[in-house]
């Protein structure tokens, strides 16, 4: 699907991008910087801002209500300046 800005992220890109585990995914959020930095498919480093979280698999990246209080899975619309995509 594409909007106005060209090709628009989907929920399940994201999550399949994270997964491969190839490379960090950086974006800001609320003019926060975030990531994710995937290890491993039970290793994974969360940021935003100050705070920092790890997580154990892909949901528990995807559904964790760790950004600003919302789970990455809600909130792939707002993200901006998203690299590694």
């Amino acid at each position: 699907e594409k909007g106005e800005r060209g090709y628009i992220m989907t929920a399940k890109d994201l999550r399949d991008r994270i997964n491969s585990i190839c490379t960090h995914v950086l974006f800001d959020y609320h003019e926060k910087e975030c990531g994710v930095d995937p290890f491993s498919e039970d290793d994974f480093d969360m940021w935003c801002g100050d705070d920092y979280m790890k997580a154990h698999s892909i949901d528990e990246v995807m559904k964790t209500p760790f950004f600003n209080g919302k789970a990455l899975e809600d909130i792939v619309d707002q993200l901006e300046n998203v690299e590694g995509m």
